[in-house]
């Protein structure tokens, strides 16, 4: 029952979001994606400040690889270290303000990766981060 709560609450969302993201610039994207995942915000929602981020960095707003990179790495709904590891990888390597912070969290990734998931999925994480890095 939950699982269908989840989906549907997501899908509505997916249809906002797939309506509003013409119109916005992908620094107007980056802010709504952070805002919206913000717990002590009335409007938490971070699958949908996951797409908004997403959709930021496909515009290759230069802060947006740090907001996935923080996002996927601390929000629980949407916890995905070899993703988060990937995004930190692209922020470090695009040389802005947050990428000694960037880098400093991929460590820290990588750790807790090798930690639960061994050596192999570090390894993945890594090919995942250069793909990601050249697109």
């Amino acid at each position: 029952m939950r699982l269908h709560i989840f989906l549907l609450s997501f899908l509505m969302s997916g249809a906002v979001f797939a309506d509003d993201k013409s119109k916005y610039t992908p620094e107007q994207l980056f802010v709504i994606g952070t805002e919206l995942s913000k717990e002590e915000r009335k409007e938490f929602d971070p699958n949908l400040g996951l797409a908004f981020l997403l959709e930021s960095a496909k515009f290759k707003y230069e802060f947006a690889p740090f907001g996935l990179c923080v996002s996927l790495s601390t929000e629980k709904p949407i916890l995905d270290l070899q993703e988060a590891y990937a995004w930190c990888y692209v922020a470090q390597k695009i040389g802005n303000k947050y990428s000694n912070m960037a880098s400093q969290r991929s460590d820290e990734i990588l750790g807790k990766i090798l930690l639960g998931s061994g050596v192999a999925a570090v390894e993945k994480a890594k090919k995942l981060a250069i793909s990601r890095y050249q697109e």
